[in-house]
């Protein structure tokens, strides 16, 4: 459930904050008001793309914020991301800057966008007009099937299967090539794989023969700098070497060391620094010594780099690259070679695995017909409640045999809203109002079985008015008995029928345009539904009507 909403700098919004209640709670207000960007900051909770042309003129950033009761669905994806939840309690915060970078926080703890969509789904269903025009569109009814039939877990098994079908196929055509063809590639594969094995390549090779070639390079300067230090540190002509500098030091110092603990302990620093300087001296000289220029060890080690960078702009970027490369091309190779072997072989695990799909392609046939027949019987019933008593409702259901992306099935709702009509596609029978009390008998049925705690209906009412706008309100009431149902509506039968009640304005305060909103108490609600009932000024015939309406809907 949405407890509070707090929007900042949001386009026309300044500040605005909101406390959210059970039951149907409306959102009223003149046409420009700011009642869209109300929906387009609650999308930004719930991780659509933060566009910063929200950001209010003349501010850094935007940012909203929304506390929730989670249900535990919801807390197990958090604390699957060592995300900390407290008593339910879920505080979702985005912000976006006037530059296009966009925060998302849940519960302090920055996270991905992912992460809240993951969440935001099982937190607010919202319904627009773009769900509307999604009952125009035939390729989407299935989705709405199978979220009634709760097939998620029978599409993702159908999905794996034919993965592998499809990783078959393509396999059984590369192999399937002409003769030619065929010889043609395995011309460049046995060239390819022999000119790398020539090579001889190992791992790590590349660099030990830079190291080489540096060594080798740089001799002169190396044997020049190793014999000066070695002279400097051990075996000095003309002046004298630190070691034997130090071991005068150490031979003076033993004389005196028994005297005193400190003089002890330098003793045995100096001592051990004379050896270790011995040492150093010694491996100095035998490095040195190992060095020498070699013109044509440097010409090998030159050549040998060029094929190594010849084979990398070949076959990759590294020798890793290339040795991959290598038995890639050894693998299909093969494959070629014994290509009728091999490809009888996937024709055979190719049929197996139609035999399978085919199986669980049917599974989800079965599911989603015996779901259809339920779902027909509800939704006739939830249309007649709305005010379409003669309507008949089919889910059309045809199994072809094609294996499509969720199944083998072609899913289509059709309609009939009068007696004697046959039953047609959506798209070319109903009005703009029957479109919305079908979406809302959709809505209701499958909203049973959805697990989310609010409903968010964006001016549901649209095409609608007299005895099918009170039809709609009380389905709206019915559904709040278990959900939080917030509507967004210019009816005024709705609007009565609400229980809580919230107005949207907008003021111009010198030249910057700012919306507020404020929940109404019982004379703000009869001033508000006589303005909606009168279409603008608030005369005394329609403030009668608001209060008889609101006394009305306490008695029903």
């Amino acid at each position: 459930m949405l407890n509070q909403l707090s929007v900042r700098n949001v386009a026309v919004i300044d500040k605005l904050d909101i406390n959210l209640h059970d039951g149907v709670s409306v959102l009223t207000g003149e046409t420009g008001a700011g009642k869209s960007i109300i929906i387009d900051s609650i999308n930004m909770i719930l991780g659509d793309r933060a566009n910063k042309e929200l950001v209010r003129y003349g501010t850094d950033k935007a940012v909203v914020q929304a506390v929730f009761d989670a249900p535990k669905s919801v807390i197990n994806i958090l604390e699957e991301n060592d995300i900390d939840v407290e008593d339910e309690t879920v505080i979702i915060t985005r912000q976006v800057t006037k530059e296009g970078k966009s925060v998302a926080r849940i519960n302090g703890m920055v996270v991905t966008l992912n992460i809240l969509r993951e969440i935001s789904d099982r937190l607010i269903n919202i319904h627009g007009q773009h769900d509307n025009q999604a009952l125009l569109t035939p390729i989407r009814h299935i989705t709405f099937l199978d979220a009634y039939a709760d097939n998620e877990e029978y599409i993702n098994r159908y999905k794996d299967i034919l993965s592998k079908k499809r990783e078959i196929e393509k396999k059984i055509s590369s192999l399937e090539m002409d003769e030619q063809e065929k010889m043609q590639r395995i011309d460049l594969l046995e060239y390819q794989v022999k000119e790398i094995k020539k090579a001889s390549l190992e791992k790590g090779e590349e660099d030990d023969l830079r190291e080489q070639r540096d060594i080798y390079t740089n001799a002169e300067q190396i044997t020049k700098s190793v014999n000066e230090a070695y002279m400097n540190l051990y075996e000095g002509d003309e002046i004298q070497s630190a070691y034997d500098g130090i071991s005068i030091a150490v031979n003076e110092i033993s004389q005196i060391s028994d005297l005193n603990p400190q003089l002890k302990s330098i003793y045995d620093t100096l001592n051990e620094i004379m050896y270790s300087l011995e040492d150093t001296a010694h491996e100095i000289k035998e490095f040195g010594e190992t060095v020498e220029f070699d013109e044509q060890t440097l010409n090998e080690i030159e050549e040998r780099l060029d094929l190594i960078s010849r084979l990398k702009r070949k076959y990759g970027n590294s020798i890793e690259e290339i040795l991959a490369y290598l038995k890639k091309a050894e693998s299909e190779l093969n494959d070629i070679k014994l290509s009728d072997e091999r490809t009888n072989e996937l024709k055979e695990e190719l049929k197996n695995i139609t035999k399978e799909l085919k199986e669980k392609g049917n599974v989800l046939t079965q599911r989603r017909e015996n779901a259809a027949k339920v779902l027909e019987e509800n939704i006739e019933k939830s249309l007649h409640e709305l005010n379409m008593e003669k309507s008949k409702f089919k889910v059309n259901i045809e199994n072809d045999g094609t294996f499509y992306d969720n199944g083998m099935d072609k899913v289509e709702f059709l309609i009939s809203t009068n007696p004697g009509e046959p039953l047609k596609p959506l798209v070319k029978i109903a009005s703009g109002g029957e479109l919305s009390r079908v979406m809302l008998a959709i809505k209701s049925i499958l909203a049973d079985s959805d697990g989310v705690d609010t409903m968010i209906f964006d001016e549901i009412d649209t095409g609608v008015s007299g005895k099918a706008a009170m039809s709609i309100a009380k389905k709206l009431a019915v559904i709040a008995k278990n959900k939080q149902v917030i509507c967004i509506t210019h009816l005024p039968q709705l609007t009565a029928m609400a229980d809580n009640h919230y107005l949207i304005q907008k003021n111009t305060d010198g030249e910057l345009a700012s919306t507020t909103l404020k929940e109404l108490d019982e004379e703000g609600r009869e001033l508000e539904l006589a303005r909606i009932i009168d279409g603008g000024e608030v005369t005394e015939l329609a403030l009668s009507h608001a209060k008889q309406m609101l006394e009305n809907a306490k008695n029903n």
